[in-house]
């Protein structure tokens, strides 16, 4: 759902159909088709499933049409028969797949198509498809079934997926079928599976914030239960508390069971549960309609008896009904299309309805503007929701003229007035129909397999915004008007202010907005709408403060993303959508170390009063061993080379805790960071470290309010062995040589500053232990002769004397910009 203004983001997501592997013309020459060829032979693959990660990066789930494949299992049921393999493909933003074939030993069951209106049983799930198939005992082409895939596919946070299957000792009982998941990575890796519970009425919904896991619904005839879970960054799943509403409780359950229902993630991180509410024992009150029921994130609870829910909309006419039911959340509000049909005129039409996160209804309005079309039914349309607002109607249907399956597709406004497309269509596509939203208002459809059996496809329409007041610069958030730095910005570590402006009049809410570092995906800085010493709110304004470690790498790419319900519209209290991964791009500069990168610090950090406790209790070999591996998650997350931290393992105990000896050595060349800089970034990340990663693991065991406090400065001078050094007199050789002339009758005696090197005293506080520290002059390379010898020709005793007086020079600037860089990491 992406519509953008800047060139990159604009093809890549939007109209990535352009870059992609081959594109060809589509029968509406408008519209483009994404083509893939498969890398293996085999029968004809389809595309079953579409979905979309944050970013915009599909996953498609393909099968392939195998009879040859059957088994009992199937003909059981009699089901469908696939090839036995899954196969999931990654397309990338720059149009290149990745195929993904794990290998999770599944029963065969799950490659086994089943119909969900065959008479022995019936399957209520979400992931079914309308499709024609062919009837083979009555050789019938044109059976509409309900086609339920044992296997569903999930985008949870890059790189991982989540594949949920069945599994049964029984495969001819369907009511048997218990549910697994498994977290797949995009290299085919299987991180962690786990068992879910009973199948047949399962819904699975994902967090609107995919790193916050999915929402797993189970219903029967006595109970409702749901169970959150989450996955961590390896990829383990794991379970919440399960919460049960039973027919004992408060509630009269039968009101809402066999009833549609549909869930919907939230802006705040909950779910909503809508459902058809079924009550005709009072004929002066409300025939049912539609009821809300709202589950707060991470919920605790393991019995639900105070309900909170809400009506969202109620039938005023007897003998009504509620057959369908579709809700999404949209940038600004909650839509749910409901078709509502009379069972005794067989009258019917489809309603929008909006409401808010609290249940509050917007707007009710029947849908008067309904497709036309000659041989279709006008009961059979399913509903997507758009994200910048308004809704498409969909219907797949079978052509019996020239056999092939089309899918019909119409667009409407927030007002429910259609909004004209490109091509009406109808679009060819493949039995199954697949189709998704993307989040840049782009509509996919699955087309039919090519004639080489090796090829699949998807075709793209674009769709207009349903609110014309509504318009998204490049966030996939119509909310946000401007952000500084803006979108593919370059940064630096001098880089102390983001600012975002809304469309509304914001306050600060619970959320976050999180600094990534894109190569390794780790985190910079993450600062909470709670902490005000960074977060400053200014009308439709807010200012977030950056310290200046968090963009401290040459050449690297940084993105930003904001929680939902990160800020809240300040007139009606509502949540507003944030900004998701891989959207807010932000680039560092390619820096060049010119201030000399020769210095090198001496430094202390110190353990807090509990890790030091924990420290007093180690051996010899265990305390070194925990200093280096200290040091080793200095080099990680500061990032600096490890070779660069160096200790003399020579704590010191004061006050009951310790203090650790750091050296930073010196730059290796010109793109690494000075010393000074690493001490700033080091200092920085200790003194913060409940916004950096510092707060994770071992490095959580240092005192924020010490830091990392200076001992002593080495400046080690090299002489011209030093490329900056020796840069300067090549490009000044001309001068050197005047002024080697007019200064080649100064006496010899001015040689003697070279055996007598000035020691400068600097002025340390004492601390631990710590005696005070002299700044020393250390000459090295062409100096060390002179100095050894005492005898050299006048001239180059004047030669010497003209390096000593720059190298003095570079010294004190080296000191001054040092000390300026000390004074503002204090701040």
């Amino acid at each position: 759902m992406k519509i953008f203004n800047q060139p990159y983001r604009f093809i890549a997501q939007y109209l990535f159909i352009c870059l992609v592997i081959t594109s060809t013309k589509s029968q509406q020459s408008q519209y483009k088709y994404f083509n893939y060829t498969e890398s293996t032979l085999g029968a004809p693959p389809l595309v079953a499933d579409i979905k979309t990660y944050d970013d915009g990066t599909l996953l498609v789930h393909i099968l392939r049409n195998d009879s040859t494949q059957s088994t009992a299992d199937c003909l059981n049921i009699q089901g469908m028969s696939l090839e036995q393999k899954l196969y999931m493909r990654i397309i990338h933003l720059n149009g290149s797949v990745k195929e993904i074939n794990p290998n999770l030993n599944l029963h065969s069951v799950n490659y086994c198509l089943l119909n969900s209106d065959n008479t022995e049983y019936k399957i209520n799930k979400p992931n079914n498809f309308v499709t024609y198939l062919k009837e083979t005992q009555n050789n019938n082409t044109n059976i509409l079934h309900n086609i339920i895939n044992p296997i569903s596919i999930y985008p949870l946070q890059k790189p991982f997926i989540l594949v949920t299957y069945v599994n049964t000792t029984n495969s001819s009982n369907i009511t048997a079928y218990e549910e697994w998941a498994a977290v797949v990575d995009w290299n085919g890796n299987i991180l962690s599976t786990m068992h879910l519970g009973a199948w047949m009425n399962s819904t699975i919904k994902l967090n609107i914030n995919k790193k916050l896991g999915f929402l797993r619904f189970d219903s029967n005839q006595s109970y409702w239960s749901w169970t959150q879970y989450s996955i961590d960054d390896s990829g383990n799943l794991v379970s919440g508390d399960k919460t049960q509403i039973n027919t004992t409780d408060s509630m009269t359950l039968y009101r809402y069971s066999n009833s549609p229902i549909t869930i919907i993630s939230t802006v705040d991180n909950g779910y909503i549960i809508v459902t058809v509410e079924s009550d005709n024992s009072d004929s002066l009150l409300p025939r049912g309609g539609l009821h809300a029921f709202f589950i707060s994130y991470n919920n605790t609870w393991t019995s639900y008896i105070n309900y909170i829910g809400a009506d969202i909309y109620q039938i005023s006419q007897p003998n009504m009904t509620i057959s369908s039911i579709y809700c999404d959340t949209t940038d600004i509000y909650i839509m749910c299309i409901v078709f509502v049909n009379s069972n005794i005129t067989m009258d019917y039409s489809y309603v929008s309805i909006i409401f808010d996160s609290s249940g509050v209804v917007l707007s009710s309005k029947v849908i008067s503007d309904l497709p036309n079309v000659t041989g279709l039914s006008q009961q059979s349309w399913s509903a997507k929701i758009l994200p910048f607002g308004g809704f498409i109607l969909g219907l797949t249907a079978y052509n019996y003229i020239d056999n092939n399956t089309y899918h019909y597709i119409y667009a409407y406004d927030v007002n429910n007035s259609q909004i004209l497309l490109n091509s009406s269509g109808p679009f060819r596509t493949n039995y199954f129909g697949a189709n998704s939203v993307t989040n840049n208002n782009t509509f996919l459809l699955a087309s039919p397999y090519a004639t080489d059996n090796i090829s699949w496809s998807l075709l793209t329409i674009p769709v207009p915004t349903g609110n014309i007041n509504n318009k998204d610069f490049g966030y996939d958030n119509t909310l946000i008007k401007q952000t500084i730095p803006s979108n593919n910005s370059i940064v630096n570590s001098s880089t102390t202010t983001l600012n975002i402006t809304f469309i509304y009049k914001i306050a600060l809410s619970t959320g976050y907005i999180t600094f990534y570092k894109a190569s390794d995906n780790s985190i910079r800085q993450r600062i909470s709408a709670t902490m005000q010493e960074f977060c400053k709110i200014d009308g439709y304004t807010v200012s977030i403060k950056i310290i200046n470690n968090t963009f401290n790498e040459h050449g690297e790419q940084y993105f930003v993303t904001m929680d939902s319900n990160f800020v809240r519209r300040v007139q009606t209290n509502e949540p507003l959508k944030g900004i998701h991964d891989g959207i807010w791009i932000l680039k560092s500069d390619n820096f060049d170390n010119r201030i000399i990168y020769s210095d090198a610090i001496m430094g202390s950090v110190r353990l807090t009063t509990d890790a030091s406790k924990s420290f007093f209790k180690c051996n010899h070999l265990a305390y070194i061993e925990y200093i280096d591996i200290l040091l080793k998650k200095f080099a990680d997350k500061v990032p600096i080379h490890r070779s660069r931290l160096s200790t003399n393992y020579r704590f010191q105990k004061a006050n009951g805790q310790i203090a650790i000896p750091i050296r930073i050595n010196m730059a290796r060349n010109k793109t690494e960071r000075s010393s000074s800089k690493v001490f700033s970034d080091l200092n920085n990340m200790i003194a913060y470290k409940n916004i950096t990663t510092f707060s994770s693991g071992m490095t959580n065991d240092l005192d924020q309010d010490y830091g990392y406090e200076l001992i002593a400065i080495y400046t080690i001078y090299r002489g011209i062995k030093d490329s900056f050094i020796n840069e300067i007199y090549k490009k000044n050789l001309i001068l050197i040589a005047i002024l080697t002339i007019i200064l080649a009758p100064i006496d010899y005696e001015f040689l003697t500053i070279l055996k007598y090197a000035p020691i400068f005293p600097i002025f340390t506080k004492r601390r631990d232990g710590y005696e005070q520290i002299n700044r020393f002059n250390m000459y090295e390379d062409i100096f060390e002769a002179p100095t050894r010898f005492g005898a050299i020709v006048d001239i180059f005793m004047n030669i010497l004397q003209i390096f000593i007086q720059v190298s003095k020079y570079i010294i004190v600037m080296s000191q001054v910009m040092f000390i300026k860089n000390i004074k503002v990491s204090r701040h």
